[in-house]
């Protein structure tokens, strides 16, 4: 794919409201789709998020009425995708531990070095440990960088995206949790996409703002 595609790409991409609810991404699509999404990058490589891709129609049916952003797009999408968020991500949690020691499998001596960076990382150049918020919406950045590469990539390959950001995350979140799906002390709903086919073409032009009202150049 050259840059001329891409582009085509990216001017072809919308966020697509209703989908073409018979037609379903083959599998070897989706796989493709889920590994983007595995291999996006994320601050100091924790990737903390957790993927759902699901498929469960009566699970479907329970989160649409949380879901207001989402009521032709959950019914009719090929796969609905939920992102959700590590909560416990500070420099000394056991989700930090065991991304450097299993995830990664650093020797000790690289951990000893790694951790002092993440804690004043946390600490000193974002603030984050101030409130625990700042560390959720740092999580969040992360599950941003993936949502983007998933979506983009989705559009090279002729697949619609609509990402969904119109839900209350604490009835979804509650929701999964009741339903052993995730735990919600240290989880959390963070944004939804879902995939398929057009039912029909973007009702307007896309519009975005100028290149020089958007870039500027520091010399």
């Amino acid at each position: 794919m050259n840059k001329i595609d891409i582009l085509n790409a990216q001017q072809w991409r919308f966020a697509c409201k209703e989908f073409y609810g018979n037609k379903k991404i083959p599998k070897d699509d989706l796989d493709f789709l889920l590994e983007i999404i595995r291999l996006s990058p994320s601050s100091f490589g924790f990737q903390p998020f957790q993927v759902l891709v699901i498929k469960n129609k009566q699970l479907l049916e329970a989160l649409k009425p949380m879901v207001w952003g989402g009521q032709k797009q959950l019914p009719s999408a090929s796969e609905v995708i939920l992102f959700t968020l590590r909560k416990d991500v500070r420099f000394d949690s056991k989700f930090i531990d065991d991304s450097l020691n299993i995830v990664r499998k650093l020797p000790v001596e690289m951990i000893n070095i790694y951790k002092p960076l993440v804690q004043k990382h946390q600490e000193i150049d974002f603030s984050l440990l101030s409130d625990e918020r700042y560390l959720h919406d740092w999580s969040g950045k992360q599950v941003y960088i993936a949502l983007a590469n998933l979506m983009s990539a989705a559009a090279e390959i002729g697949i619609d995206t609509c990402p969904i950001e119109g839900f209350s995350m604490t009835a979804v979140t509650e929701i999964l949790s009741k339903q052993g799906i995730i735990d919600s002390s240290v989880e959390e709903a963070c944004v939804f996409c879902a995939l398929g086919y057009r039912l029909a073409p973007p009702a307007r032009e896309k519009v975005r703002r100028d290149m020089s009202d958007l870039v500027k150049f520091i010399e």
